[in-house]
């Protein structure tokens, strides 16, 4: 592939990866459940002869190169999918009915088996060892977390002991080979948010307490948190993203119902946020002699990358990719792979395969040639840290 330095055992593997990804597309998988893929994984990790542990954190699977010395090296990859169904016409197109590979863990998955497979050919050579981690439940179920915790094998305290983590996401956000690298920050504290207005419902002529313009306006004050209360210097988000009730044009409702997220970066205007959320809805109840129901629930922390990983990792890309583009802009997204980073030093980045459709979308595909890239990034680093 020109104008990158692709790991050459890892370009003649190109069309097994490919195959690997193809099979994993047409048969997604949600959350925890996960049989095919997890069978998949393992049963090709096993066939490396590495030492392999399924069921990590109900469904997640660990191979290991395990040397006696050295230090220990972990890559990640997730393996669940999205309920959304596909658009592509593809011959690889998923066969499960509203279940879709629209994030790129296909692609991941395929990345990490290649970088396992051409690693063990290299094992005796390591001076240390590497944990290959295929994680569930990326997507809102907290699968690293479950495999941090899993009192049958702790994943980062069962020896070898993990001293470093390292990731790789696929985006289309650039040319293929771009890569989205920020110093620090790769994804933000996310956070949902639900609201439930009490008011007083009956015919829309009687004497009601409407909780659908008690809604409107708390929507509206709470916009003002970031004028009047967060620093310009502050990146943070505040999106009420579904405002329900009520189904008849002549009735008021009871209960009005509202859903959001706040993204964030820091921890301090996070909390302030939630206080003046806090604040406005005891305010409003005492204004319009309702009752409100404000509940937080906590996803994610910041992926928080290290500097002297982010020195080796840099190192590796700018070796594969010489003349690809690097952006920097920390992105307000939420990824569990904070989880392992939030315990160990790592490093964790976004690689464009190039295509125009984002991921999340029914129509997102992969220029599957960017698996290469991350493949080779696998390889070299691993290479380049323990050898």
């Amino acid at each position: 592939m020109e104008k990158f330095n692709i790991h050459p055992e890892v370009q003649e593997l190109f069309e097994e990866m490919v195959g690997l990804r193809r099979t994993i597309h047409m048969y997604p998988e949600i959350n925890f459940d996960l049989p095919i893929t997890s069978k998949l994984v393992s049963d090709y990790l096993t066939s490396l002869n590495l030492e392999v542990h399924t069921e990590v954190g109900q469904s997640g699977v660990v191979g290991v190169i395990n040397n006696s010395t050295g230090p220990c090296i972990l890559l990640r990859a997730d393996m669940d999918c999205l309920p959304i169904e596909e658009a592509n016409n593809v011959p690889y197109k998923s066969k499960i009915p509203g279940k879709m590979h629209a994030c790129g863990h296909d692609s991941h998955i395929a990345m990490l088996l290649t970088a396992a497979k051409v690693l063990s050919r290299h094992k005796d050579h390591l001076k240390g060892s590497v944990k290959f981690l295929f994680q569930p439940a990326e997507e809102g179920g907290h699968g690293a977390r479950e495999m941090i915790n899993d009192p049958k094998y702790p994943v980062l305290d069962t020896e070898p002991l993990v001293d470093q983590v390292y990731g790789i996401h696929i985006s289309n956000h650039g040319k293929l080979g771009d890569y989205l690298f920020p110093d620090k920050y790769v994804s933000c504290f996310t956070d949902f948010f639900d609201i439930v207005i009490n008011g007083k419902g009956g015919h829309m002529s009687a004497d009601t307490n409407n909780p659908v313009t008690i809604g409107a306006d708390l929507i509206l004050q709470l916009q003002t948190i970031m004028s009047r209360n967060v620093s310009n210097k502050d990146r943070a988000v505040i999106s009420v993203t579904s405002f329900n009730a009520g189904e008849a044009n002549n009735a008021v409702p009871a209960i009005c119902k509202l859903k959001g997220t706040v993204r964030t970066f820091e921890k301090n205007v996070r909390d302030l946020i939630f206080d003046r959320i806090t604040a406005i809805c005891k305010g409003i109840e005492i204004e319009q002699n309702c009752k409100i129901d404000f509940k937080i629930i906590e996803l994610y922390y910041p992926i928080e990358n290290n500097s002297e990983c982010n020195e080796k990792a840099l190192k590796v890309l700018r070796k594969i990719a010489p003349e690809a583009t690097r952006d920097s802009v920390s992105p307000m997204i939420g990824e569990d792979f904070s989880y392992l980073t939030n315990r160990k030093p790592g490093s964790f980045f976004m690689l464009s395969t190039g295509c125009e459709n984002s991921i999340h979308s029914p129509s997102f595909d992969i220029d599957e040639r960017a698996m290469m890239i991350g493949a080779s990034f696998f390889v070299e680093l691993i290479l380049d840290l323990l050898v």
